[in-house]
């Protein structure tokens, strides 16, 4: 798709100079406009479409939603028919890359940013997670940070805390183990929930400086801290750690072992609390969360950018209809309403979670303090590699091949890639 898209990179610029190159200010259709604006199933986005609509009665959204992979292909399919959505909701890094660099989504300048107080009301840290080799294309509204929940029951049964180092988790995982509790939810089917936890364990070895440097592609995957990762990744594999056939396990049900106690952690995006267990009859004061115990300074967890782009290849009146809804979303007196529908932590300025939500108070918190933000390995290596990333990381875990030639494995599709 990347070489697809660079071909269409020029005529596509030309057009995406309409709204960049004009007034900043807000435009309000006079008369009717219809968008499309396709989005994530687990996004609560309708609620959300209904109140714009109410406000701003001549802009009609028709939203169609997907699942994770479903709104990938539909995104792919699109760029490569010229046939993109006027508005979409994406998330950042290599998944957001080719549609930027192929001119199909409109930038947001930095004097665009300036006119429309972007900069004012937007946590800084957000705006730089979506920016896409110094640029901004697409509107943030919330940060996603992933990490631990834990069924504070089962913790509270066996005396245990949240731990502060790999070590303690290692113990933790140990008595639930023994206990019969399966440790760690998994659900492996499309290898990217098993990628966050070598990601956290690659985070643990390389340190922050060292993982940037990976997936940057300015340090060598033949390396230690990489092979220790993959080895840490198959000793939780093998130790039992995760559920049963979890290799085959639809990531889409994992977090359910917790509702019945089957299980006692599972990985997932903080907003699991308010798109799932909420909406499934499970009381969230019942489950806690923590930090990833790296062990390094500064603190980070995987973050994934959470943002609304525009087309740069639709019409003067839908591009403009569509910036008009993707900055509202994200304004502080709406931003309340949308996080509490699409999920927290906001990417706005001083936007907590209220009611029943304890998790997501936390990492609103902690976002805006002090823990910081890694990327996520299929997010953060161009998407010609990730393929070859988790071909290599389920090959390890099915004994194919060791730990080494994993790394081994990703160093060679890194450096096939880049002779593109």
């Amino acid at each position: 798709m990347a070489v697809e898209l660079t071909r269409r990179a020029a005529a596509g610029a030309l057009v995406g100079g309409l709204l960049s190159s004009r007034s900043f200010a807000q435009q309000v259709p006079k008369q009717e406009v219809l968008i499309d604006f396709f989005g994530l199933a687990a996004h609560n986005w309708q609620p959300v479409i209904d109140k714009f609509q109410q406000d701003y009665p001549t802009v009609k959204i028709k939203f169609t939603k997907f699942s994770t992979d479903e709104l990938k292909q539909a995104l792919r399919v699109g760029a490569s028919s010229g046939k993109m959505p006027d508005l979409w909701w994406n998330w950042g890094g290599s998944l957001a890359s080719p549609y930027n660099q192929a001119g199909l989504s409109v930038e947001i300048t930095p004097a665009m940013i300036s006119s429309l107080k972007l900069d004012e009301f937007l946590i800084p840290a957000g705006i730089e997670l979506h920016k896409d080799q110094g640029k901004l294309y697409g509107i943030p509204h919330r940060i996603g940070p992933f990490s631990f929940f834990y069924k504070k029951e089962l913790f509270e049964k066996f005396g245990l805390k949240p731990p502060q180092s790999l070590a303690e988790l290692e113990t933790i995982a140990d008595t639930f183990k023994k206990n019969n509790i399966v440790p760690f939810s998994n659900g492996g089917k499309f290898s990217w929930m098993t990628m966050r936890y070598f990601d956290f364990f690659l985070e643990s070895f390389a340190g922050p400086a060292g993982h940037d440097a990976l997936l940057d592609g300015k340090a060598s995957w033949k390396s230690e801290p990489v092979t220790k990762a993959f080895q840490k990744l198959k000793d939780w594999a093998d130790k039992g750690y995760f559920n049963a056939g979890f290799l085959n396990v639809d990531p889409s049900v994992s977090v359910t072992m917790l509702y019945n106690n089957s299980a006692a952690m599972v990985f997932e995006s903080i907003t699991t609390e308010t798109n799932r267990m909420a909406r499934e009859g499970q009381d969230p004061s019942n489950f806690g969360t923590f930090p990833l115990p790296t062990g390094q300074t500064p603190r980070r967890v995987p973050g994934s950018p959470s943002q609304i782009q525009i087309s740069a290849k639709t019409s003067k009146d839908k591009q403009d209809a569509g910036l008009l809804f993707a900055v509202y979303v994200a304004k502080p007196e709406i931003a309340p309403f949308t996080n509490a529908n699409v999920g927290f932590p906001s990417a706005t300025k001083n936007v907590f979670p209220t009611g029943n939500a304890p998790s997501s108070r936390q990492w609103a918190e902690w976002i805006q303090a002090d823990i910081g933000l890694y990327r996520l390995t299929d997010q953060g290596l161009p998407q010609n590699v990730v393929a070859a990333f988790f071909e290599a990381q389920d090959s390890m875990l099915l004994d194919m091949i060791s730990p080494a030639e994993a790394g081994a494995d990703v160093q060679k599709a890194i450096e096939k890639n880049a002779r593109r």
